[in-house]
């Protein structure tokens, strides 16, 4: 049985997706309101149906379908290429594959079209893992490397171990332990330390792989790990994949009694999600459960249900598994205890063979080696029994093939171990051997100076004295100039870091949030005034906890930014639209910028350039682009612009105070850093354009 965990991508067009139920419950409400923009009721109902895959995939295909029609009817690319990734992910976790694999396939057109190359090898990601549950492994395998190819060289490493972990799956599925937990080990060295839920994951199948090889002690405690994770991230499925991987290695313990209790929680859980391969995975196991504890009846009809789960998803791995396990199922059945009538005591074997040639024909088709050395051990067994010597031996023979072929895997798989842990060490022992050779030769050069200097301090005391006092003295007075400057320097930073506090805490724009949310409760909407307040309450906690930090990354700042164009843009009722737009290969996570270092230019362009525009949407870009070994930041926008050759020296009071500050904490990063950072600005034909350079940060 495969109860593996596999990845799937999910591509969102905001940066915080909603998890909680209540919150689901007020954007249901909220975005069946009148007087909701297009554009934003396209961007929630992605929301929504991304927060629904792994919850209720039913509900999360009404909400993708109604993005998907709303785009297309808009002619929005790129909200189209959205709508069908997420349509494709609830349709995967219901088992839908077919509908799954031609939504990826529509994304991916989208996305090709768009030349969006992280959204097209996203795609092809999902692709890859429709394929592997059709049993198309070749293809799977096929797509992973592509998708891998495709991720390295945008060095998207996120792309490179989700893809990395699917692979492993897919080579566990062909019984090549040894590139499975290649590819698994491989992306547990990328994988971030704080993806415990990645790590989770993983745990589940390196745990699948040991069971196969039969350490079950190893294997069941990786799924109790697993499990724990899951069960504090509120992980149904994950629960339910550790769930059933926990009973079926205790099932192979002999504790049929615990295994069962196992499989019948796990399937309590996938029948509330709606997963039919899951769901088709707990019958089979219940099945086999049945059998052991000599249940023929029950055994029976569970796999005749797992049958009719797995050709609603055209597995043909699990669907021969069961054809196979109903064969030896009967035949195992005894002459004074043969529930149904169809089957009799005369025809008990033929019977059992028929069922069992089913399983061959669609184990072939699958490529599955395990399953089909299983199912020619029981087709040698029941020939056996029906005295046909002769067949019984041609089908042994090809089990034992299988068995002596997965067996060499496995002695390959141990000098792999060996091989590894061997070049670990050897290269431990160099790089040990190597330091402690450049510490002697250090250690040498040093002795040799100091006699240098002796010798020469012999001979020239009086001149060596006489530049020692000058230099000291020469030392003391650029030192003291040094912190003189230090100082300046210093207090120069605290200033401009308060004035910048100050800034943000924008009175205008804490006033006017909180007269909103004010005005949604007195017009008695608490839902909107709820959500309205948590997305406020968020930004004024980040800003706080930054705000003692020089720097923060990247990521942190443009999660902060677009939680404050979300609140404006709610609070403005859809009077204008905005783009985050990362380069590819950019990693937003390890660059260091100042806190909010853009917000000041975008609260400029939505307070000057759309406040009082009614004519036609206004629309915010903010752009961060490689630039050298630094990034160029832009904040475009289309409104009306500044008036004058110079307005941020017209304005005093105004919004564009901030935009002040931010160009003296760059003089000041300069200053700090001896960096050439700078700031450009100024209005266009239509709205108005600030590019910042920040050199030397990649």
């Amino acid at each position: 049985m495969r109860l593996i965990v596999i990845w799937i991508w999910i591509i969102t067009p905001c940066l915080t997706a909603f998890g909680q139920q209540n919150e689901l419950d007020s954007l249901r409400q909220i975005v069946q309101r009148t007087g909701i923009p297009d554009s934003t009721k396209i961007m929630l109902w992605n929301e929504m149906a991304y927060a629904f895959y792994s919850i209720k995939p039913d509900s999360g295909i009404y909400y993708a379908q109604m993005a998907r029609n709303l785009a297309e009817k808009l002619e929005h690319e790129h909200y189209q290429a959205v709508s069908w990734n997420n349509l494709g992910s609830n349709y995967w976790a219901k088992g839908a594959d077919s509908l799954a694999l031609k939504a990826y396939m529509e994304a991916m057109k989208i996305h090709t079209s768009l030349k969006n190359d992280l959204g097209a090898a996203k795609a092809l990601s999902n692709m890859a893992l429709i394929q592997y549950n059709q049993s198309d492994f070749l293809e799977a395998i096929r797509s992973h490397e592509e998708a891998i190819s495709r991720f390295q060289t945008m060095s998207h490493v996120p792309g490179i171990y989700y893809n990395l972990s699917n692979l492993g799956v897919v080579y566990l599925s062909l019984a090549d332990y040894p590139k499975a937990l290649a590819a698994f080990f491989e992306a547990l060295k990328l994988m971030p330390e704080e993806e415990k839920m990645l790590q989770a994951n993983l745990a589940t199948n390196i745990g699948l792989v040991y069971k196969n090889t039969g350490e079950l002690d190893t294997a069941f405690n990786y799924q109790q790990r697993a499990y724990e994770w899951f069960e504090k991230a509120g992980n149904q499925q994950g629960l339910a994949n550790a769930l059933g991987n926990m009973g079926v290695i205790l099932d192979q313990n002999k504790a049929h009694a615990k295994a069962l209790i196992h499989f019948k929680n796990s399937l309590a859980i996938n029948k509330e999600i709606g997963n039919l391969r899951r769901i088709g995975s707990d019958l089979t196991n219940m099945g086999r459960v049945h059998l052991n504890l000599k249940q023929y009846d029950s055994a029976y009809y569970f796999h005749l249900q797992a049958i009719q789960a797995y050709e609603q998803t055209n597995d043909l791995e699990n669907g021969a598994m069961n054809y196979h396990l109903l064969g030896n199922l009967i035949a195992a059945m005894p002459p004074d205890f043969l529930p149904f009538e169809s089957i009799t005591p005369e025809n008990k074997i033929s019977k059992s063979l028929e069922w069992q040639e089913k399983g061959r024909v669609m184990a072939l088709r699958s490529g599955a080696k395990p399953l089909l050395q299983e199912v020619y051990l029981g087709l040698s067994n029941t020939h056996a029994l029906q005295n046909d010597f002769e067949k019984a031996l041609f089908w042994h023979k090809k089990h034992l093939e299988f068995r002596d072929s997965i067996f060499n895997d496995e002695k390959q798989k141990e000098l792999l171990r060996q091989q590894a842990r061997f070049e670990f060490d050897k290269k431990e022992m160099l790089l040990k051997a190597s330091h402690e050779k450049a510490l002697a030769m250090g250690k040498t050069a040093v002795e040799e100076q100091a006699y240098k200097k002796q010798l020469i301090a012999g001979v020239f005391v009086f001149f060596v004295f006489f530049f020692l006092v000058v230099a000291v003295l020469y030392k003391k007075k650029r030192d003291a100039r040094e912190r003189e400057q230090e100082a300046a320097l210093k207090q120069k930073i605290a200033e401009t870091e308060m004035k910048w506090l100050k800034a943000q805490l924008n009175p205008h724009f804490i006033f006017n949030s909180l007269n909103a949310i004010s005005d949604f409760i007195l017009k008695h909407d608490p839902i909107t005034a709820d959500y309205y307040l948590g997305k406020f309450a968020k930004l004024m906690r980040m800003i706080l906890e930054k705000s003692g930090e020089q720097t923060i990354s990247l990521k942190e700042d443009l999660q902060m930014l677009e939680i404050y164009m979300q609140l404006e843009a709610f609070r403005f009722n859809g009077k204008f639209s905005y783009v985050i737009d990362l380069e590819s290969g950019i990693d937003s996570d390890k660059i260091q910028v100042p806190p909010l270092l853009l917000q000041p230019y975008v609260e400029n362009s939505i307070w000057h350039g759309f406040s009082k525009k009614n004519e036609i949407p206004g629309e915010i870009r903010v752009v961060i682009r490689k630039s050298g070994n630094g990034i160029t930041l832009i904040v475009e926008d289309n409104g009306k612009g500044l008036d004058g050759p110079e307005p941020l020296k017209k304005i005093k009071n105004g919004h564009s105070m901030g935009m002040r500050l931010t160009e003296d904490r760059i003089s000041v990063w300069n200053l700090s850093r001896k960096a050439k950072a700078r700031v450009q600005h100024g209005a266009m034909d239509t709205g108005y354009r600030v590019e910042l350079e920040l050199p030397e940060l990649c």
